[in-house]
C-alpha cells in the first residue's frame, strides 16, 4: 500500500494561518497533516463553503498508519466527500488558540511528557537533534509567546531549562530512573506562579535610560522586563541576560546597560559588530 494522495480547496486566510503554523514549528507539510490527522481526526467539526477564486489547493501524502484509520473512519462517519472531510478537518484546527494548535501538532509529545510529570518519572527528551534526561514539572503557556513550554531539570547540565514544545522531536519515557528526583519545591511553585521562558526570576538586571528610552520602555511589551524599581534614570529589572538583550538591543544609543558587568561586555560586543557592517 503507497501513500494516499489528498487534494482539497480551502479559503485564502486557511491557507495562511496553515503555512504560518507549518513554518512556525518548522516541520514539512505531509508530517504536520499527518500529525494533525491522528490527533484530531475524531473531533472534526461542520464548516460552509463557498467556491472562489480565491481559494487555495492543499496537497499531501496521508500515510499508510493513517489511511487504514481513515478507511474504518468512512462508514463509521458516513463520509462521503473526501475533499469535504480534510477541509473541515483544518478549518477545526486553525479555530482554536495557537498554543492548542501546537498541542494537536505535537500530540503524542506532549502527551508522553504530561504523563511522565503525572507518574513523576524522568523522561529522554530530544530538541534540536541534541538529547537530554530530564526531570519534568509543568508545562506554561504565556499570553506573550502563546506557545507550550516545558520547565525542567537537565541532569547532564545540572540546570533548569525551558524547552518550546514545537521544538521537541522526540519523548522517550524512561522506565527505570536513573538519577536521585530533583525537586527545589521552593523554586520549582515561585517559577510556576511567575512564569517567565527565559527564567528571568532572581536575575535584576540594571539599566540607564534616556528621556526618550523611558518613553519606549512603557510602550513596548514585547519580551519586556518585570521593573523592580526605579532610582532617577536607572531601571532595575528583574530579567536573564537573553531576554535583556532581546529587549533592550532595540533601544540603541537610548538604553546603557550598568549591571551585570557580564551581560555590558556581551551588549558592547553585539553593538560593536553592529557597527562594524556599516563600515
Amino acid at each position: 500500500m503507497s501513500d494516499k494522495k489528498i487534494r482539497f480547496t480551502v479559503p485564502n486566510f486557511v491557507n495562511e494561518i496553515t503555512f504560518r503554523d507549518i513554518e512556525n514549528f518548522d516541520i514539512k507539510i505531509n508530517s504536520f497533516f499527518n500529525r494533525l490527522f491522528t490527533s484530531s481526526y475524531i473531533s472534526v467539526d461542520k464548516y460552509p463553503f463557498k467556491k472562489s477564486s480565491g481559494n487555495k489547493k492543499i496537497q499531501f501524502n496521508l500515510n499508510k498508519e493513517n489511511q487504514l484509520i481513515y478507511d474504518n473512519l468512512l462508514p463509521k462517519n458516513k463520509i462521503q466527500n473526501e475533499s469535504e472531510y480534510f477541509r473541515d478537518l483544518i478549518r477545526t484546527y486553525i479555530s482554536q488558540p495557537h498554543y492548542k494548535r501546537e498541542r494537536k501538532i505535537f500530540y503524542s509529545e506532549y502527551e508522553a511528557i504530561q504523563k511522565a510529570i503525572q507518574r513523576k518519572e524522568e523522561v529522554l527528551i530530544t530538541l534540536l537533534g541534541n538529547d537530554y534526561i530530564v526531570e519534568p514539572y509543568f508545562f506554561k503557556v504565556t499570553p506573550e509567546e502563546k506557545n507550550n513550554f516545558l520547565f525542567c531539570w537537565i541532569y547532564e547540565k545540572k540546570e533548569y531549562s525551558v524547552f518550546n514544545l514545537s521544538r521537541i522531536s522526540k519523548v522517550t519515557p524512561i522506565r527505570f530512573r536513573k538519577n536521585k528526583r530533583y525537586m527545589d519545591i521552593e523554586y520549582i511553585d515561585k517559577v510556576h506562579k511567575k512564569f517567565d521562558p527565559f527564567l528571568s526570576y532572581g536575575n535584576i538586571v540594571k539599566v540607564k535610560l534616556t528621556d526618550q528610552g523611558k518613553m519606549w520602555f512603557k510602550r513596548i511589551n514585547h519580551y519586556k522586563p518585570t521593573l523592580i524599581k526605579i532610582e532617577g534614570d536607572i531601571y532595575y529589572c528583574e530579567s536573564s541576560d537573553t531576554k535583556a538583550t532581546l529587549y533592550f538591543a532595540r533601544f540603541y544609543n537610548e538604553a546603557e546597560i550598568l549591571e551585570p558587568l557580564s551581560l555590558r561586555k556581551k551588549m558592547k560586543v553585539l553593538l560593536e559588530d553592529t557597527l562594524s557592517q556599516y563600515k
